[in-house]
Formats: C-alpha cells, structure tokens, sequence
C-alpha cells in the first residue's frame, strides 16, 4: 500500500512538472527569442531592456498593437518597418543666461588759480540694479587731494587715501546714471594732471570698470567753451534741437490777437490801467519773435513801433477817441502784413483781424475795480 501511494505521488509530481513546462513554452516571453529570428531584430529593439523581456520600447508597443504580431511576426514588423518613425520628443532651448549687469565711469576736470576740480560720473546701462559700489577719482603724481566738492545724496565720501578720491554708493538703478563726484586737488608739483575714473561693484556680479586717461581743461578753455554755448544758445539756428521746438511766429500771433481782445473791452470800459498792461504785454508777445523768429523782426517792429506809440499817448491822455483810431490802424497794419506774408509756402492773406465783438474771458470786470 505504501509502495502504491509513492508511485502515486511521482507520477503526480511528473504530470504536474510536464504541465508547467509546456505553459512555460506558451508563454509570450518564450515567444520573444522567436520574434527576433523572425524579424531579424534584436530584443533590445522592441524592450527596454537589450536582453528582452520587461517594459516595451515605442517600437515594441507598436508591434504588439498589431493583431497579427503573434501569428505573422515577419509581416507585422514589415508593417512597424514601413510606419514613419515618430518625431522625437522637442528639446527646451536652454533659457538664455541673463547679461551680467555693468557700469561705466567717465571723468572731467577743469583747472583755475593752482587747483583742479575733477568730476566723476558713473552710469548704469544694464536692464537690472547694481549695489554695493566703490567709486573713484585718481589724484595726479605730485598733486595733493584738497576737498571732496560734491557727493551725489545717495553716496557717502569714503577716503582720499591711496592716490585717489573715493564714495560709497549703496545702488544705481537700471539705466540709471550717479554724480557728478566731485574733488578739487591742489596741483603742487604735478606735471601731468591727467587722471582716470575706476568703479567696481559686488551685486547682481563682481565686476569693475575704468575710463580713459583725461587732461584737464584750462581755466581759459573752459570759458570759451562757455562762451561757445552761450553764443549758441542765444542766437537762433534751426540746426539746434532746443531751437527747433520752440514756438514759431502763429501761437505769438494768437497770443497777440487775445492781448488786442482784452485791450480793447478795457479801453471801451474806461480801464485804462488794464488797457496799458495788455499794450505792455502785446510788446512781451513780440519779444519773444524777436528771439524765436528773427527773420521776422524788422517786419514786426516796423508795424508794431509806430503802432505802439499811438495806442500809448492815447491810454495815457485816457482819449477813447484817439484809441480807438491808433487801435483800427495798428489792426490795418496786421492785415497789411498779412497780405503782403507768405510763410513756409502758406499764405496768410485769409487771416483778417477785425473789432472784437465778444470779449475773451466772460469772468472780468473789465470796468475794474
């Protein structure tokens, strides 16, 4: 009995053992030697892993999604073979790297009576704050530092030491420009005055800049200069910007025909102190032509001289009579011009300057007080 029940048990164990090889055999992973001698590819085409078996590569899942993979490996992976490999992925471009923030530093200096005043300005060009700055001024061989003239209010003086003139400076904006540093220096025994401006900061980077060699400018050749921009700005020229956005000769002239409105409704109101201001400022109107437009000047005061002059002994005597006709023959004098006028190619021939009949400003007492 026990002899039966052994042999029982191994054939039992036989079966079970002959079973489990032939699901082993079924198995897709026993398949997957088969599929690469049938497609000629090797496992690592279709797994992640070279060897076989595990996670599917793109390829991999691609072939298995064809239903005929199992019964015609060949064929299905002629299939994968002929699809358009699929793009890769898009690689983010890198996100460019910020431009290191930088200043820059120039320097001037005049000279008067044994001494030398330099100036120092930094500016800031970069897109982003810089902190933590050290500025400064050398102080020529032979020269001795005197003073420091001028510190910007968001700077401290720091020293004078070691041949230079130095601040502090807390931060400069971005596009932002600091100074002028100034410092006067006795120029004893130097023989060149000539000096460079250095800056150096610690935030958003270490960095530091210098400015070329600079002579100073002599006291005389600073008051030509001077001169020079003086003269400029006090004789017209169109070439100039700061000429060229002043205002030409119509607003004046609008200016002028409210100053004839208003001097008007005082003479009729007896208000001969209102009348002489607005005769007072019609000259100012003019004035400024005179320095605006002067190729209109001897035209204007050729009218307004003689014109002037009646409309005053008229105010004065308190004559409306008389007035009234030195102000019809200065109007008269306006359309005259204007007839006669053509500027810039437009002509003014259709501007006429009548009696006012509706005063200008309706909140005056133009009887006075």
């Amino acid at each position: 009995m026990f002899i039966v029940k052994r042999l029982t048990i191994v054939l039992m164990s036989v079966s079970l053992v002959a079973l489990l090889v032939l699901l082993w055999r079924a198995t897709p992973s026993e398949a997957m030697p088969d599929y690469a001698a049938k497609t000629g590819q090797a496992c690592g085409t279709c797994h992640v892993n070279p060897a076989g078996g595990g996670t599917l590569t793109a390829t991999g899942q691609a072939f298995a999604a064809i239903p005929t993979h199992i019964s015609d490996p060949a064929g299905a992976w002629a299939q994968v073979a002929a699809a358009p490999a699929p793009a890769p992925a898009p690689v983010p471009a890198p996100a460019p790297a910020p431009a290191a923030a930088r200043l820059t530093v120039s320097i001037s200096g005049a000279s008067a009576d044994g001494t030398v005043t330099y100036s120092v300005v930094v500016s800031n060009p970069s897109d982003q704050p810089v902190a933590d700055i050290y500025v400064a001024g050398s102080v020529p061989a032979g020269a001795t530092f005197s003073a420091a003239t001028n510190t910007p209010g968001s700077a401290g003086f720091f020293s004078s030491e070691g041949g230079s003139a130095a601040w502090l400076v807390g931060a400069i904006p971005a596009r932002g420009t600091v100074g002028p540093f100034a410092y006067r220096v006795n120029r004893g025994s130097a023989t060149d005055l000539s000096v460079v401006g250095f800056v150096h900061w610690l935030q958003p980077n270490d960095g530091n800049a210098l400015s070329s060699k600079v002579p100073p400018i002599s006291n005389a050749e600073r008051l030509a200069i001077d001169q020079a921009i003086s003269d400029d700005l006090n004789a017209y020229s169109s070439t100039l910007a700061v000429w060229r956005v002043q205002p030409g000769t119509a607003p004046q002239m609008m200016a002028l025909a409210d100053h004839f409105n208003l001097m008007w409704f005082a003479a009729q109101a007896g208000n001969w102190v209102f009348t002489d201001f607005e005769v007072y400022r019609a000259d100012e109107t003019l004035k400024v032509i005179d320095v605006t437009r002067p190729a209109r000047t001897a035209g204007l005061r050729a009218w307004w001289q003689p014109a002037e002059k009646e409309l005053r002994d008229a105010l004065k005597a308190r004559d409306l009579a008389a007035f009234t006709a030195a102000y019809d023959r200065a109007i008269a004098g306006c359309n005259s011009c204007h007839i006669g006028s053509v500027g810039g190619g437009i002509s003014l021939k259709g501007v006429k300057v009548i009696r006012p009949t509706t005063p200008i400003l309706s909140n005056l007492d133009y009887a006075g007080n």
